[in-house]
């Protein structure tokens, strides 16, 4: 059997189906977490080894088991942002590297956990980004506004999950921007692309494309959070871009290849790369990029790309996270989202993870707390 080792630091909702994908992909699946993590809010992992909840303690704790125990495991998958940023920065031996982290060129590991290094390598490997620059001290407010030309992005380098991006529409909001940021360092200032975000997840094994999910977002949490809510179709025109991203990068494992779609120019721009699992992976059994089958073929040590359903060749279709966009409408009062919720609009009632009584069980948990600490807050609030 096909062994994996899942790590997960911070106890985010992204893996809640990872598991579930690898198990109907033929693997079995021990996690590495603290207690009481999201990754272990379901019925698909075999087994679980505590960790400590202090990060340089986790660290360690991982270090030394996969030391031990990693020849037992044919694949280990850092599950957050935050987990691959530290392991990169402790890890040190190559052969150690190359066990642990996602890629399979460790001469770009300034890849994992920074935005800085992000944009270096897709200049070194001419890949097409939006135009970018680096902060570094003494540079003035007029002569950044004078190179990125109004509006643009800043980005704090080591950040994840949406925070730590700021939109800059003049000089006044980006001196407030910069004044916001305690440490600059690497600090980013991105191109603003008119247009609209193109996720598309994938796939890779030892830099070869084996599945890849296109979707426009269609909704998220804030401005600049999480999506919750996205439109799936088929668009193989980015294929031969997105093999030479995973040839010319390494990757080798799970990832999230963002893209800027630019309206005007009819042309994508490329603005992220996590290499991580998210939870829209297992949606692409949805949509006819099912990744479970993808992993059966890296089990056989077949490096091809799964080839798309072609029943869905020229279908829509729109998916909805059931706990992240029900708690999208709980917090921003959609009361429309929350009856097509209940109402099955769009087919939405199969997002629902009925699958898993455990998992199901977690989300309603959570979701009931949420609405109940937003009804407290609001009656606390009244005069």
């Amino acid at each position: 059997m096909y062994k994996v080792l899942l790590i997960s630091l911070v106890n985010w909702d992204s893996l809640i189906e990872i598991p579930a994908l690898l198990k109907n992909g033929g693997c079995t699946v021990d996690i590495f977490s603290i207690k009481n993590s999201w990754a272990l809010q379901n019925k698909a992992f075999d087994n679980w080894i505590e960790a400590s909840e202090d990060q340089e303690t986790f660290v360690n704790q991982v270090l030394d088991y996969v030391n031990k125990n990693g020849d037992k495991y044919d694949w280990i998958i850092p599950g957050d942002d935050i987990i691959i940023r530290l392991l990169n920065e402790r890890i040190t031996d190559e052969k150690e590297f190359y066990k642990i982290l996602p890629i399979t060129k460790i001469e770009n590991r300034e890849l994992l956990g920074s935005k800085a290094g992000f944009s270096s390598l897709c200049t070194k490997y001419n890949i097409r980004t939006p135009r970018y620059m680096i902060y570094s001290e003494g540079m003035t407010p007029a002569a950044i506004g004078d190179y990125m030309k109004y509006p643009f992005l800043m980005k704090v380098d080591k950040s994840e999950g949406g925070f730590g991006v700021f939109g800059c529409d003049d000089e006044a909001s980006l001196i407030k921007n910069l004044a916001s940021v305690k440490n600059k360092e690497n600090l980013v200032f991105q191109q603003f692309i008119q247009g609209y975000d193109i996720n598309v997840e994938v796939l890779y094994k030892n830099g070869e494309l084996m599945v890849y999910n296109y979707s426009k977002t269609l909704k998220i949490m804030g401005k600049f959070g999480v999506s919750t809510q996205r439109l799936f179709y088929q668009h193989r025109e980015l294929e031969a871009e997105l093999v030479k991203i995973g040839r010319d990068l390494g990757v080798s494992g799970f990832g999230n290849v963002v893209f800027m779609y630019s309206e005007p120019e009819k042309m994508h721009y490329l603005i992220e790369v996590d290499v991580r699992p998210n939870a829209w992976m297992y949606y692409g059994r949805f949509t006819g990029n099912n990744f479970s089958e993808a992993v059966k073929k890296i089990i056989k040590n077949d490096l091809t790309l799964l080839v798309p359903d072609p029943a869905f060749a020229n279908k829509e279709v729109k998916i909805s996270l059931y706990k992240k966009d029900v708690y999208r409408c709980i917090m921003e009062k959609d009361f429309k989202g929350l009856f097509g919720w209940l109402l099955n609009k769009d087919r939405k009632w199969k997002y629902i993870p009925f699958y898993d009584g455990k998992l199901f069980a977690a989300c309603n948990k959570y979701l009931f707390a949420s609405f109940w600490e937003l009804v407290v807050y609001k009656v606390k609030k009244k005069p």
